[in-house]
């Protein structure tokens, strides 16, 4: 048992693997009655009980509640924080995953991949996955132990649970590692690409540039005619769609702690100072009870500092205690501290101090917390009762208008991170309908639905000076185009770049010594084009004009540093590891996408 206890240990390492195995295991007839996908697009039939949809496979809503439940209890374990935010990311990882591996499932299977004894046994023995490799059982003196580890393969009696556990896992998981070596085999580095990326971080330019700004163009040389408006907004109309908006009205309750609340916590923390002076160890108190993260490991330790490197009333505390003392509760925006001044010493002739701290944050306790949710739910209930407004009147309380939210909105100005304000909003509930209270990071809210605005197109009246704007930019790039082609064409390449900027006083002349081209050049932005040009010059040359940004810019190699083969031959097939990784994860990922675009996906995690 003491494998699977370890195994457990380590099921965050595997969670994904899991997701797949339960998730992959759902049919669309078992979950909906043997309804067909077309009816549930439709609408004909209600997602009830589904987070979503991928080519038929559907995920379980409270299977997809458990993980994400799973996955916030472990942070909550490890003292992480967790609100709305965390839970909307959490939620998203989860839904990412399941997609993707459904997605990659189809085309493992359509290619036939599946993972052979051999290749379990050759995995196991030469490249032990992390939770193996993790497994306290295999591991001694808190290292893995391979010698270790390889009697318990080689010797699996009295395991085997353990090990056929592990077998599922690798003969799922082979495969679709089979498939991304396949999809990223198409990734090839040549030698040119190599010397062209350590020629870019690693050799010195002299070049000189000619940037002709955008101003140089004046708006009123292009007038833009009614004609011209009208065939832009024709042949870009859907630039102009706006989806569905909604507005809501909502009513916030703040969660704030009380006088009574910073009382309590003011009195915790002479409990705890009592403790301490009675004997038991400032560390062990700060370990149990300190809510500075950095502190719970290290007993509240703050090491050495100085003046102006902590908030003025926790300086002046500590800079004020002697040697073995510890002060009173210190009261700071972050909480009440507990200082113990263990030294101090003069370094640079400023006197700094060495300390410990226990942070006890001011948070609303029980009675606060129960006193706003009774005062929320009050006012939901009345606003059922008699009306959004009445409530509100009555209660004294004032209602707020939201900006127009769309489906996907996650964020509502003066609320903050808000999904469920979407979700009420989009619920398909008639106007006027009032919300539950919903719970937020900062508070309580109770939601009512004002107004629906339709998917529409705007008119050509609305977008007019839009459009204009757009007309008269491309106008004038095209004008600075010219005027930088014809520019180059007269230039006297002999004299040089210095010399033709004299003939207009617009154009700006700036000389670039010792630069590499992995940096943008002083006044550019950093550009591919930019980089590509320069590196194609010899020196003496001068380029074609080139667009960079809203700019042109003409450019001179005066010189280039030579190569140094010998760091160059060091360096290179790092470079080529480093480039073929990158071009392996773009393909990778573009294949990924394009399954994506192609898949039947259905998103409903927002209606369960």
């Amino acid at each position: 048992m003491g494998l699977m206890n370890n195994l457990r240990n380590n099921m965050h390492i595997i969670l994904w693997v899991l997701i797949i195995l339960f998730v992959l295991s759902m049919t669309i007839g078992g979950l909906v009655g043997g309804a067909n996908i077309i009816d549930i697009i439709s609408g004909k039939t209600k997602l009830q009980g589904i987070a979503g949809i991928v080519n038929g496979k559907k995920l379980d809503a409270s299977q997809f509640s458990k993980l994400i439940q799973n996955e916030l209890s472990k942070m909550r374990e490890k003292g992480q924080e967790v609100n709305d935010a965390t839970v909307d990311r959490i939620s998203d990882q989860i839904w990412n995953s399941f997609v993707a591996e459904t997605l990659v499932s189809e085309e493992i299977e359509r290619l036939g991949l599946h993972a052979t004894d051999n290749e379990i046994y050759h995995l196991l023995v030469n490249n032990p996955p992390q939770f193996l490799t993790d497994n306290e059982a295999f591991q001694t003196d808190g290292k893995f132990d391979y010698q270790k580890y390889l009697d318990f393969v080689n010797h699996p009696e009295g395991q085997e649970r353990f090990w056929l556990y592990t077998e599922q896992i690798l003969r799922y998981s082979i495969p679709f590692e089979k498939i991304r070596n396949l999809i990223q085999s198409q990734a090839m580095v040549s030698d040119k690409e190599i010397l062209s990326e350590y020629t870019t971080s690693n050799v010195n330019f002299d070049v000189e540039t000619l940037t002709f700004p955008f101003s140089i163009v004046k708006n009123d040389s292009f007038p833009i005619t009614d004609e011209e408006i009208s065939s832009y907004y024709k042949k870009n109309k859907e630039k102009f769609f706006v989806e569905e908006t909604r507005i809501l009205n909502y009513v916030f309750f703040d969660i704030k702690p009380t006088d009574s609340d910073s009382m309590s916590v003011y009195q915790q923390a002479i409990s705890l100072k009592k403790r301490i002076e009675n004997g038991e160890s400032f560390e062990t108190v700060a370990i149990e009870y300190t809510e500075d993260p950095s502190g719970v490991k290290s007993g509240g330790e703050l090491g050495w500092f100085g003046k102006g490197q902590m908030v003025p009333a926790f300086e002046k505390a500590a800079f004020s205690t002697k040697i073995g003392d510890i002060t009173d509760p210190v009261l700071t925006r972050f909480g009440y501290h507990i200082i113990k001044v263990e030294d101090k010493r003069t370094k640079d002739g400023k006197i700094q101090v060495k300390a410990r701290h226990i942070l006890l944050k001011i948070k609303p306790g029980p009675d606060t917390l129960e006193d706003i949710r009774s005062k929320s739910n009050l006012f939901a209930f009345d606003a059922n009762e008699y009306g959004f407004a009445v409530a509100a009147d009555s209660h004294n309380l004032q209602i707020q208008t939201s900006p127009p939210i769309k489906e996907k909105s996650k964020y509502v100005p003066g609320i903050g991170h808000f999904p469920q304000a979407a979700r009420f909003a989009f619920s398909n509930k008639p106007l006027g309908s009032i919300s539950e209270v919903l719970n937020t990071e900062k508070g309580y809210v109770i939601l009512k639905l004002n107004s629906i605005n339709e998917a529409s197109y705007k008119s050509i009246d609305d977008v007019k000076n839009q459009i204009e704007s757009s007309l008269l930019i491309t106008k004038r790039s095209e004008k600075l185009s010219k005027i930088a082609n014809e520019f180059y064409n007269k230039l006297d390449k002999e004299k040089g770049l210095k010399f033709a900027v004299k003939t207009n006083p617009e154009i700006k002349y700036t000389k670039h010594e010792s630069v590499t081209l992995n940096k943008p050049l002083k006044g550019l932005s950093r550009s591919n084009i930019l980089t590509g040009t320069i590196l194609a010059l010899e020196p003496g040359q001068i380029s074609k004009p080139i667009k960079i940004g809203n700019q042109m810019v003409i450019v001179k190699l005066i010189s280039r540093d030579d190569i140094d083969e010998e760091k160059y031959k060091v360096e290179k097939e790092v470079i080529r590891d480093k480039l073929l990784n990158r071009k392996k994860t773009s393909i990778y990922n573009d294949w990924l996408k394009e399954l994506k675009e192609n898949a039947d996906i259905i998103d409903n995690r927002g209606n369960i």
